[in-house]
């Protein structure tokens, strides 16, 4: 009896996660409606001509950390390669990234990056420490690591949004979980005055 019962718990746990992701994607498309920079640069229209000082956007989905490379034999020569997975998840940043650029050139010189990283709160979790958690009471201390996500959607936006990551001087990120997962991310360039 007790295990047709968690088999059951285990299916509407998979029924609330499709509907958080059909949300999530959902929210997405919102955002790259909304996320207009200037001109757009997409279906033959002009692109952006002048230099863009800030670019946000939003990445749906559960936030996936930068993997460790692996290595494969291929003949007498080892090969390194990124895992599929992050892979996946770089192009997804990229796209997005992508989106909210509308065709503008990279920012150039230095940049602030503000990053919330939105988790989604384990099913197995009791209804009352899910409430906790999406009250912001309970931290995911829990992989992924918070660097290893910067580090992915750095990777991901160079050439995009920025010409490489080395020009991210400041950089302030939280982790918490969330309804919705996923990840903000608001790239200004850092002006100096004299």
């Amino acid at each position: 009896m007790e295990r047709r019962k968690s088999r059951g718990v285990r299916k509407v746990d998979r029924v609330k996660q499709l509907e958080i992701d059909a949300e999530a994607e959902n929210l997405a498309v919102a955002a790259f409606k909304h996320c207009r920079i200037g001109e757009g640069g997409a279906d033959g229209e002009k692109s952006l001509k002048r230099p863009i000082l800030s670019v946000s956007f939003f990445v749906p989905g559960q936030p996936v950390g930068k993997g460790r490379p692996r290595a494969a034999k291929r003949g007498s020569h080892i090969q390194l390669y990124t895992p599929e997975k992050t892979a996946s998840y770089e192009n997804l940043v990229a796209t997005a990234a992508h989106g909210s650029m509308r065709g503008a050139e990279p920012i150039k010189g230095a940049c602030h990056v503000d990053m919330d990283i939105r988790l989604m709160v384990p099913m197995s979790w009791s209804a009352k420490r899910r409430d906790q958690a999406l009250e912001g009471l309970v931290f995911p201390t829990k992989k992924p690591d918070l660097d290893n996500i910067l580090k992915a959607v750095f990777d991901a936006i160079n050439g995009i949004v920025w010409e490489d990551d080395v020009q991210a001087v400041y950089v302030q990120a939280v982790k918490r979980y969330s309804a919705v997962p996923g990840v903000h991310v608001n790239v200004k360039s850092v002006e100096v005055t004299a």
